[in-house]
């Protein structure tokens, strides 16, 4: 069933309701507009008054400006494309003269390497050389520092082996001798 009630109450809250179509708001909306259009109106009259002709007076000063610089420009771009020429030739000529010193320098730096190269080697042959003569020196001084231990030794196990058949002495010479000759032939095999 339809309650004839509730819709009424319904459409007497909306008729309480203003829309946005309705006569009061349109009455607002000419307002806005009418104030608009008047507002809209003097902007024009005062920009046009006190500020259209010195704008105006500024786009002819700048378009002035403009045109006396792409002068200048075109000027420029005529010295640039002369001194472009200049330039190219100045270019290879620099080019030329530093292949010429980069060549000069390897060169130089090549001749140096092989002096320092040589210098070096002959540096090292002296260290070698010293090197292997403080060898032999040492080697020497060992040995001679070794002949009178040995022959101390020879003596004292030949004393021990042969007991007192042989003298002290006559062995310690006979040690000393044959500790000689063997130092002797080392020291020679050294020399070689």
């Amino acid at each position: 069933m339809i309650d004839y009630y509730s819709m009424f109450m319904l459409a007497e809250e909306a008729a309480g309701e203003t829309s946005l179509f309705s006569a009061d708001q349109m009455g607002g909306y000419a307002v806005t507009i009418l104030c608009t259009i008047v507002n809209v109106m003097v902007a024009f009259i005062v920009i046009k008054l006190f500020v259209f002709k010195p704008i105006l007076k500024v786009i002819k000063n700048r378009e002035e400006q403009i045109a006396s610089q792409v002068d200048a420009a075109e000027k420029s771009k005529e010295e640039a494309a002369s001194n472009a020429e200049v330039s190219k030739q100045a270019i290879d000529d620099a080019r030329a003269e530093a292949s010429q010193i980069l060549s000069d320098a390897r060169a130089d730096a090549e001749e140096q390497a092989q002096i320092i190269k040589n210098k070096a080697n002959k540096e090292a042959e002296e260290i070698i050389d010293r090197a292997h003569n403080e060898v032999i020196r040492m080697k020497k001084v060992s040995i001679e520092q070794m002949k009178d231990e040995i022959s101390d030794l020879a003596v004292e196990v030949a004393g021990r082996v042969i007991g007192d058949v042989v003298d002290h002495d006559k062995l310690k010479d006979l040690a000393d001798k044959h500790t000689e000759e063997i130092i002797r032939e080392e020291v020679d095999d050294l020399d070689e």
